[in-house]
């Protein structure tokens, strides 16, 4: 009231200044500045006077203690201010100024920007908990399955880097109708467009074998002539192969071993039997190589006499020789036993991967086996987040993602090392073996009883699981450079296949 009472004595006499004196501009501030303090004091006598205060020059009590407010509200507008800042007198951030930083922070994203990071964050959650079993994870991820269905109402759109952590957590649980819950979530969202974009690529095997369709090619064949066309499923025996190249190797060894122990009763046998061994794997597998070493030093030393001299062909050999067919089974078993190829390795996960996405299976397992495909087919009859697998169409695509890494491999190379042509009949006997005490499962197996029908599914399986990975060769590779670094993980493959 002082202050608002002065004011408006100074306005008066400086207006009357302004109006009668306007030639003596420094005289009417003068007398202005006068008046505004004259007032002031006026103001501040008369309201002591009125409030029972003491002198002419001491304010009032009321005036102190709303002084002191005033101040106490400066000072803690000032202390919310550092706060928010992450500043203090000490220079410190303290845990009350980390909070209000961070929820300023916050408070600053948009909305998706918030619902992205608490996403990721739960989901990291669960990915940092090396420990958690299987079912603390499926627990957990219900929190972040929730929020994705949050958002999908709002119409939020999630990011990469959200999705990635929600799939690779998905991963975790070892679940299949988690993680087809999760894809689901994902392609209501607009983010997953690749799963099971590819369902329409692989043909069905025909009901008879007379039933003709329409190849890739363009040509119109029964089911009998194409499969006579196309390559059949490579063999495998790799037990026998490794057992043979063991045997082999032993026999090698304790022939040498008589030489460095100086057993020389014996040394001149096992000699001769080591030779053995060198000579014959060298014929069966090079002979060619040294049939025309031998021609070519023949035609360059020039002599007359041994000029007509040549090696007899490989077909009029005993016992096969020259052909491989001798020691091939011990060289495959070798080669099992000392390859070890990462590009190799890797070229077989990216096809399993490929194939169970593009084909819209939830098993992204690295390695395609018949118990997981077996436990998926069996399991998504009661399921509601799956769809049924136990038909022609779902076996067919659970047979393509076993075929696939066999393709792969065999495409590039001659010998299945890292994948196993054997777990797509394996499959088969597992569905077989819960058909015995199961009728609903046995009436969806239609090769029951009949070896030429369960042969022809597999050598179609395997044609459809060829032509898969050879149209989609560049994404395949791709998929495997990025495997083959080893530390990809499914949401990073998910995210190269999407395209993010």
């Amino acid at each position: 009231y002082p202050f608002i009472f002065g004011y408006i004595i100074t306005i008066g006499g400086h207006s009357y200044i302004v109006l009668h004196r306007q030639r003596h501009i420094m005289l009417w501030q003068s007398l202005s500045a006068l008046f505004y303090l004259v007032a002031c004091q006026t103001a501040v006598v008369v309201e002591s006077f009125v409030t029972g205060g003491g002198g002419l020059l001491s304010p009032s009590s009321r005036t102190v203690t709303r002084t002191q407010r005033f101040a106490a509200e400066d000072t803690q507008q000032a202390t919310d201010a550092a706060a928010v800042n992450g500043e203090n007198n000490s220079g410190l951030i303290l845990q009350a100024d980390a909070k209000s930083q961070l929820f300023a922070s916050f408070a600053a994203l948009s909305l998706a920007d918030q619902y992205d990071a608490v996403l990721t964050g739960l989901c990291a959650k669960i990915l940092d908990s090396p420990d958690a079993t299987e079912q603390a994870a499926i627990t957990a991820l219900q929190d972040p399955l929730q929020l994705m269905q949050e958002m999908n109402d709002q119409r939020i759109p999630a990011s990469a880097r959200s999705l990635m952590a929600l799939i690779d957590s998905a991963v975790k649980t070892q679940d299949a109708t988690t993680m087809a819950r999760a894809i689901s979530l994902g392609r209501r969202n607009s983010g997953i467009l690749e799963y099971g974009s590819r369902q329409a690529d692989v043909m069905d095997l025909p009901s008879t074998p007379t039933t003709r369709v329409k190849c890739p090619d363009g040509q119109t064949k029964t089911r009998a002539e194409r499969l006579t066309a196309v390559r059949g499923v490579p063999k495998d025996d790799r037990a026998t192969e490794v057992s043979s190249a063991l045997a082999v190797a032993g026999l090698a060894g304790g022939c040498e071993l008589t030489n460095l122990a100086g057993m020389d009763d014996i040394a001149p046998g096992a000699n001769f039997l080591l030779s053995l061994i060198v000579t014959v794997g060298l014929l069966d597998n090079f002979y060619d190589i040294i049939k025309s070493a031998s021609t070519f030093a023949v035609q360059q030393t020039g002599n007359e006499k041994i000029k007509g001299f040549d090696l007899p062909d490989k077909d009029s050999l005993p016992l096969g020789l020259g052909s491989g067919q001798v020691t091939g089974q011990v060289v495959r078993g070798l080669t099992r036993l000392v390859t070890i190829d990462p590009r190799r390795e890797a070229l077989c996960e990216a096809a399993a991967l490929f194939t169970a996405y593009s084909l819209g299976l939830p098993c992204f397992a690295f390695r395609s086996n018949a118990l997981e495909a077996s436990v998926l087919a069996v399991e998504s009859r009661d399921s509601e987040d799956l769809d049924s697998l136990l038909s022609s169409n779902g076996i067919m695509r659970l047979l393509v993602w076993l075929m696939a890494p066999v393709a792969a491999e065999s495409a590039q190379f001659p010998v299945c090392i890292m994948s196993d042509p054997r777990e797509a009949e394996g499959f088969l006997e597992r569905l077989e073996s819960v058909a015995e005490n199961s009728p609903p499962v046995a009436a969806e197996l239609w090769w029951l009883n009949d070896a030429t029908e369960r042969e022809d599914l597999l050598k179609w399986a395997y044609t459809e699981a060829d032509l898969l990975i050879r149209t989609n060769r560049k994404v395949v590779d791709r998929l495997a450079e990025r495997l083959e670094g080893g530390a990809a993980t499914v949401g990073d493959c998910v995210a190269l296949l999407e395209r993010w």
